[in-house]
């Protein structure tokens, strides 16, 4: 069984069930040190979950208007495709555009045009379970060439007639051979791939009429016949007798979610890092969008948080992207859905509430993949980019937390003493005037 590192929130008395909106302000978005944000695109209908197409080039789910959206710059957005139902998800395959719609998946066949516009028609793949509290439908396909898609529930907690319902079903690429690969999953709104270990994880938002803190939303790693609980089971296989229908005793058999986030966050998109721009540590971490709580006296969420995922299991949390919520005044200035990485390895994230895409780009020192070495003895090196910014002088280098002696600094290069005595696993960290990065390696 996985055990997860629950996000806690304190909670202040009631006085309003919805946050207010407020003006967006660029300025009021936040980070951590070493990263700037940029408005990529504003793009009518509430951009959700976006992808790049094998032109690398962006495109983005406009649920609102029905449309698909590409935008091949900062500046220049072009409809793709209009007229959809609800499209929530995008994903290529082979010269296919792949869409979850509100009842089903549809794919257009020859997609990757010079002017971005698909002219072919819709082929209808899929029909699913439309309506219910939960209308959109998410796809991922996976190595194999299989469509995984979910199904959100119809309500909090009840006994569903469709046996589609909170679950996430397989079926091949032409639509046939509809198989369910994992249940009791309320809502997985959020659905990807983790890039070392090819596991298919999800988000997975828990049912209302709880409380504030019951139950936690989810993180899982989904797998072929596992049972997630829903709805006799909250968080750590905890059972909840929701009604005369329940089956408590279901608990002990179901699978635990990888991590827990607090109730209501409403998690709607998971991304992992794959690119060469963020420092090396966050390397294959999660990206999750939260995209903030409509009916709790204090709001949460209304962020992007990375997960330290890289190995298969997460290990710690941390705000990525925040400041859109305003606690004290009770305000949200918007509503993040998705964060993917960008052919440029900056980080691209959705907010269906301004129908902004946001740029995330890093700035700061960056340790290259594999870029801490030993020259003799106890003189090693690091390669990387950005490792000065301004002042050599200011470039630190800790082992374990122990300062090292720097030999040399160079813009691409540092070279420095490792610390007498340390064998095994070490974690050595440049820091320098803006930011730091960190890797890990084995001394013998």
């Amino acid at each position: 069984m996985r055990t997860g590192l629950a996000l806690f929130v304190f909670c202040l008395p009631l006085v309003s069930q919805v946050a207010n909106r407020r003006t967006f302000r660029l300025s009021e978005l936040k980070t951590q040190p070493g990263y700037e944000v940029t408005v990529f695109a504003t793009i009518a209908g509430g951009p959700r979950h976006m992808t790049i197409g094998p032109n690398g080039v962006l495109y983005a789910a406009a649920r609102g208007n029905g449309t698909i959206v590409a935008v091949p710059m900062m500046g220049q957005q072009v409809v793709a495709l209009r007229g959809l139902n609800g499209p929530h998800t995008v994903e290529f395959r082979e010269g296919f555009l792949y869409i979850g719609v509100n009842d089903g998946v549809v794919r257009f066949r020859n997609a990757v045009t010079e002017d971005y516009v698909v002219r072919t028609t819709a082929e209808r793949l899929l029909t699913l379970p439309a309506g219910g509290q939960h209308s959109t439908r998410t796809i991922a396909i996976g190595s194999d060439g299989s469509i995984y898609a979910s199904v959100g529930s119809s309500c909090n907690f009840c006994a569903e007639a469709d046996s589609r319902r909170a679950s996430v079903l397989r079926f091949n690429a032409d639509g046939s051979g509809q198989t369910t690969f994992g249940k009791g999953l309320r809502n997985s709104v959020g659905l990807a791939w983790h890039p070392r270990t090819g596991e298919l994880w999800s988000v997975d938002n828990g049912g209302d009429e709880l409380g504030e803190n019951e139950p936690p939303d989810e993180v899982n790693i989904v797998k072929e016949g596992a049972d997630y609980g829903w709805p006799d089971c909250i968080g750590k296989q905890r059972p909840n007798r929701w009604g005369p229908q329940a089956k408590p005793e279901r608990c002990d058999q179901t699978a635990a979610p990888e991590f827990e986030m607090q109730a209501h966050s409403a998690p709607l998109g998971i991304g992992f890092y794959t690119g060469g721009m963020l420092p090396v540590a966050a390397k294959n971490d999660a990206l999750v969008a939260l995209h903030g709580s409509w009916n709790r006296p204090q709001p949460v969420g209304y962020k992007v948080v990375r997960l330290r995922a890289a190995t298969g299991a997460v290990t710690a949390a941390e705000d990525f992207l925040w400041g859109f919520l305003d606690t004290a005044s009770r305000t949200t200035s918007g509503r993040p859905v998705h964060a993917i990485t960008g052919p440029d390895g900056a980080v691209y994230v959705s907010d269906d509430a301004t129908g902004n895409i946001y740029r995330v780009e890093y700035k700061g020192p960056r340790i290259n993949e594999d870029g801490v070495g030993r020259v003799a003895d106890n003189a090693f090196f690091i390669y990387g980019q950005r490792l000065v910014k301004d002042d050599p002088a200011l470039v630190q280098v800790f082992v374990n937390g122990l300062a090292a002696e720097i030999l040399y600094v160079d813009e691409g290069e540092v070279g420095f003493v490792m610390p007498e005595g340390l064998k095994g696993s070490v974690t050595v960290t440049l820091k320098n005037e803006l930011a730091s990065d960190e890797a890990t390696i084995t001394i013998d």
